[in-house]
C-alpha cells in the first residue's frame, strides 16, 4: 500500500481497519526516546528475511555475543533448519518465524511498533502475531503475515521510500535543472541509508540545518513538526537554494538560451499512482 503525498505530510495518523493508528512522530517525541534509539527502530523495521540472514551470516560471532548458550543453540538450530528448506518454502516462510528465535530483535520490534503505533505491543506465539499488551483480554492486532505491510507503512511515514514509492522524473528545460533534481535524489538516498555513517545526513544535523535556513522554522519551534515534514522541508530548501542561484544568474546575465525554468521551485518529486 502506497501512501499519497498529502497523507505523508499530514500530522494525522493513518487509521487502518483493525484500529491501528500509524503516525509520523513529532521531532519532540523522537528527542524524548533519543535519536540513536529512533534510528535503531527504523533499522529493525527495514529488515526482511534476506537482509537479516545476510547480516547474521557475516556477523554471527559478534551478533550472538550477549545471548545465552540456550538462545545461541536455538538460533543456530533455526538457521540450520532454514538452510534445508526449498526455495519455495523459504519464500513463503513469514519473517516473524525467524525473528521469534532472536529475543533481542523481537524486543526491538515490539518497542518500535509500540512507539510508532502509540500502543504497547508484544508478540504472542499463541496468537501468531503482535497483540495489545494493555488490554486485560489481549486484542489480536497484527498477524505475522501482515507485519511486512505494517512495517512498510511506518517507514513511509518516516520519510523512507519503499519499493512502491518512486520518484517522479519530470521533463527538464536545462541541464542545471536536471542537476538539481539528481542532487536532491542523491540526498534522499543518503538519508534513507540510516545505517551508513554520513554525519551530514544525521537527523540532529538536518534539524539544525533546516532551523538555520528556513524562513519560519527555528531551533525552538521545529520540534512541533513531524519527521516527514522535516525531510520534506529539507528537500524544498535544497531546491529553493539552487533556484535562487539560477534566478540571480538570469537577472544579471539574462537567459538567452531559455534554460531557466520558473516552475522549478514547486516541482513534485513524488509520483502518486
Amino acid at each position: 500500500m502506497k501512501l499519497d503525498y498529502g497523507t505523508l505530510l499530514s500530522t494525522a495518523p493513518v487509521i487502518l481497519q483493525n484500529g491501528l493508528h500509524i503516525r509520523s512522530p513529532l521531532l519532540s517525541e523522537i528527542s524524548e526516546i533519543s535519536f540513536p534509539v529512533y534510528q535503531s527502530y527504523l533499522a529493525a523495521l527495514m529488515l526482511n528475511k534476506e537482509s537479516y540472514l545476510y547480516g547474521i551470516d557475516h556477523e554471527q560471532f559478534h551478533y550472538l555475543t550477549n545471548y545465552s548458550e540456550k538462545e545461541k543453540q536455538a538460533f543456530q538450530r533455526m538457521r540450520a533448519e532454514y538452510d534445508t528448506f526449498t526455495e519455495e518454502e523459504k519464500n513463503i516462510l513469514p519473517f516473524m518465524d525467524l525473528v521469534i528465535f532472536d529475543p533481542v530483535l523481537l524486543f526491538t520490534l515490539e518497542q518500535a511498533l509500540s512507539f510508532f503505533l502509540s500502543s504497547r505491543l508484544t508478540y504472542s506465539q499463541d496468537k501468531q502475531g503482535f497483540i495489545n499488551a494493555e488490554k486485560k483480554d489481549p486484542v489480536y492486532i497484527i498477524p505475522k503475515a501482515c507485519y511486512p505491510e505494517i512495517a512498510d507503512l511506518i517507514l513511509q511515514r518516516n520519510g523512507i521510500s519503499t519499493k512502491a514509492q518512486k520518484a517522479e522524473t519530470p521533463v527538464f528545460k536545462s541541464k542545471l535543472a536536471k542537476a538539481l533534481y539528481d542532487r536532491t535524489l542523491e540526498a534522499q538516498k543518503k538519508k534513507e541509508s540510516v545505517i551508513k555513517a554520513d554525519k551530514n545526513m544525521d537527523l540532529p544535523n538536518i534539524i539544525s540545518a533546516v532551523s538555520a535556513r528556513h524562513p519560519s522554522l527555528n531551533i525552538q519551534n521545529i520540534w512541533d513538526i513531524t519527521v516527514y515534514q522535516l525531510y520534506d522541508q529539507f528537500k524544498r530548501l535544497q531546491v529553493n537554494n539552487f533556484y535562487d542561484i539560477q534566478s540571480m544568474t538570469v537577472a544579471a546575465w539574462g537567459d538567452e538560451k531559455k534554460q531557466f525554468d520558473a516552475t522549478q521551485w514547486y516541482k513534485n518529486f513524488i509520483t502518486e499512482n
